[in-house]
C-alpha cells in the first residue's frame, strides 16, 4: 500500500478517535433558547447567499471578526467569537473547553502587527485589511476544528497526480508546477474558496507561521505586507492554474469515493486493498458513487428552486415598479400579454434548464472504478496531460471568428426582437426580455454544469447542442459579461451585516445574561 494511502486511513482512524474522545476541562456553555434564535437567523442569512455549505462557518467567523475586531481584547474577542459560532450552532454546546480562548487569542495576537500595518486610510490599506480577514478567519477556524481528514485526502490526491500528470505546457514553468498543483487540488477536490487557499499558501511561504510557539509577532511595514500579500495572490491567480484546475477538477469524485468507502470503516478498507479485492472495493465504490449522485441531485433541485423563486420574485417587482407604469403613463396601452411573458418565461426556462441536467451514471461510475484501481494501486496506471488550448480567439483567424461571433449576436437578438414585436412586445418589455434571457441561459448553465464536479466521463455534444451553441453562445457570453460587472453588493446580505447584526447579537447576549440572572435568583430559593 503507498504511503500517501496509508497516510490517508490513518488521518481517518484519528478523526474517529478525535471525535469519540471526550473534551476536559471546563467547557463553554449557551442557553439553548438564545441559541434557537441565533440558528433561526443564521439560516435567514445563509439562504440569501449562495455558498458551499461548508464555507458557512468560515463565513460567519469573518464576519464576526470584521465586525468585533479592534474593539476588544484578543481575549475578549476570542471569547465572543466562540460564544457567538455556539449560538449559530456551528459549533457544538457543552463540548468546546474554555482553554479554546486563549488558544484563540494568540492567533489573534500574532495577526495584530500585520493588522496595523493594514491601515484603513488607503485603498491599499483596506485591499490588506479584507485580505487579513480571509487569512485570520481560516486559521481559526482550522485551530477550532482541525480538517485532519481533507488535508489527507488532499495529500493523497497531490501525489497521485503528480506521478501521472506529464507536462504539455510550458506556461507553468517548472519550479511552480508543484504549488500550481497544489493549488489546483485545494481548489477542485477541497472545494476551497478564495480565503482557505490565501491562507493555505501564504502558510507555505511562511512555514512558521502556524507553528505554535515558534513565531514570534513582529511589527512590519505597509510596504512588506503588500509584498507578502502580491506573493501569494500572484499564485493564485497564475495564467495557467485554471486549465490545471479542470483537470483536477474532473478526476476529484474519485477521491471523494475512496475517502467515503475509506471512513466506512479504515481497517477494512485497507485489508481489501491489500488483498486487492476487487469485488468488494468495486462494490463499495459504486455504492457511495450513488449516494453521490443522489447528493447531487438533491441539492440541485435546491438551488433550482431558489434560483426560480428569486427570479420571479424580481421579474415580479419589475413589472409592477417599471413596466406596467411604462405602459400606462408612457404608452398609454394596457397590454397584460408582454407583462406576464416577462415574469413567466425566465424562471420557467431556468428551472427547465438546470432540472434537466443529467448524468450518465453506468458510465461515470465505470470510470470511477477503473480510475480508482490506479490510484489505489490494485489496476492498470493511468496518466493525465496538461496542455493549453490553442487561443483561437487571437490572431487574424480571430478577428474573422469574432465577427462571425458578432454578427450570430446581432442575428439571434435581431430575431428575438421581431418575434416579440409581432406580439406587440413594447421596445422596454423587448429589453427586459432580451436582457433576462441572457442572464437566465448564463446562471442556468453555470447551474447546470455543477455536475462536472461528479463526471469523469466527456458528454458528447450533438447536432442539436451544436446549432444550439451557434445560436445562443454569444447570448449566454453576454449573460456571462453582464453578471461579472453588475454590481456585487447584495443588499438584502448588507442588510443584515451591517443592520441587523450587532444589535440582534447584542440582544441575544442581554437575553442570555438576563437567563443567567433569573437561574441564580432561582437557585437561591
Amino acid at each position: 500500500m503507498d504511503k500517501p494511502l496509508e497516510f490517508l486511513l490513518g488521518a481517518i482512524e484519528k478523526a474517529h478517535e478525535l471525535a469519540e474522545t471526550k473534551p476536559e476541562g471546563e467547557l463553554l456553555t449557551v442557553s439553548e433558547t438564545v441559541s434557537a434564535a441565533a440558528s433561526v437567523y443564521e439560516t435567514i442569512r445563509n439562504s440569501l447567499e449562495y455558498d458551499e455549505e461548508h464555507l458557512l462557518r468560515r463565513n460567519a467567523i469573518r464576519r464576526i471578526l470584521k465586525r468585533k475586531l479592534g474593539e476588544v481584547e484578543s481575549a475578549a474577542l476570542a471569547a465572543d467569537l466562540l460564544r457567538e459560532l455556539i449560538w449559530a450552532r456551528y459549533l457544538p454546546n457543552k463540548a468546546i473547553p474554555e482553554s479554546k480562548v486563549g488558544t484563540l487569542a494568540a492567533i489573534l495576537d500574532k495577526y495584530q502587527p500585520l493588522f496595523v500595518a493594514a491601515t484603513h486610510t488607503t485603498k491599499e490599506g483596506q485591499r490588506s485589511h479584507d485580505w487579513l480577514l480571509d487569512v485570520v478567519s481560516t486559521e481559526v477556524e482550522y485551530v477550532m476544528s482541525p480538517p485532519i481528514v481533507d488535508e489527507a485526502v488532499a495529500s493523497f490526491a497531490y501525489a497521485e497526480l503528480k506521478q501521472r500528470l506529464s507536462w504539455n505546457s510550458d506556461v507553468i514553468g517548472e519550479q511552480d508546477r508543484d504549488l500550481q498543483l497544489y493549488i489546483a487540488v485545494h481548489r477542485a477536490v477541497l472545494k476551497s474558496n478564495l480565503a482557505t487557499l490565501r491562507f493555505r499558501v501564504f502558510a507555505l511561504f511562511h512555514p512558521d507561521w502556524t507553528k505554535s510557539g515558534e513565531h514570534v509577532a513582529k511589527a512590519v511595514t505597509a510596504e512588506e505586507l503588500t509584498r507578502m500579500i502580491d506573493q501569494v495572490e500572484r499564485s493564485i491567480q497564475h495564467p495557467g492554474q485554471d486549465a490545471l484546475y479542470m483537470i483536477v477538477r474532473r478526476h476529484a469524485i474519485v477521491f471523494h469515493v475512496i475517502r467515503d468507502a475509506a471512513e466506512e470503516n479504515p481497517k477494512k478498507f485497507a485489508e481489501y486493498v491489500t488483498a486487492h479485492n476487487v469485488g468488494e472495493i468495486d462494490s463499495r465504490v459504486s455504492l457511495f458513487a450513488s449516494q453521490r449522485y443522489d447528493k447531487f441531485k438533491a441539492r440541485l433541485r435546491n438551488s433550482v428552486v431558489r434560483a426560480v423563486l428569486f427570479l420571479f420574485i424580481t421579474k415580479m417587482a419589475l413589472a409592477l415598479i417599471i413596466e406596467f407604469p411604462y405602459e400606462r403613463l408612457v404608452l398609454k396601452t394596457t397590454n397584460i400579454t408582454p407583462l406576464l411573458v416577462n415574469i413567466i418565461f425566465h424562471p420557467t426556462m431556468l428551472g427547465i434548464i438546470g432540472l434537466t441536467a443529467r448524468i450518465p451514471e453506468a458510465a461515470n461510475t465505470e470510470a470511477i472504478i477503473h480510475e480508482a484501481h490506479a490510484f489505489l494501486g490494485i489496476g492498470d496506471n493511468v496518466g493525465f496531460t496538461y496542455k493549453m488550448r490553442r487561443p483561437w480567439s487571437r490572431g487574424t483567424l480571430g478577428i474573422v471568428f469574432n465577427a462571425i461571433y458578432a454578427v450570430m449576436f446581432l442575428f439571434t437578438i435581431t430575431v428575438i426582437a421581431t418575434i416579440l414585436h409581432s406580439f406587440d412586445f413594447n421596445p422596454l418589455s423587448i429589453f427586459f426580455f432580451v436582457f433576462f434571457l441572457s442572464l437566465v441561459t448564463f446562471f442556468g448553465l453555470k447551474i447546470r454544469n455543477t455536475r462536472r464536479e461528479l463526471m469523469v466521463v466527456e458528454t458528447r455534444v450533438g447536432i442539436v447542442g451544436t446549432i444550439a451553441d451557434i445560436l445562443f453562445l454569444p447570448m449566454i457570453r453576454a449573460g456571462r459579461w453582464v453578471a461579472l460587472r453588475a454590481p456585487r453588493v447584495n443588499v438584502f446580505i448588507f442588510f443584515f451585516d451591517f443592520i441587523v447584526e450587532a444589535p440582534f447579537k447584542a440582544a441575544i447576549s442581554m437575553v442570555e445574561g438576563w437567563l443567567a440572572f433569573l437561574r441564580e435568583k432561582k437557585e437561591e430559593i
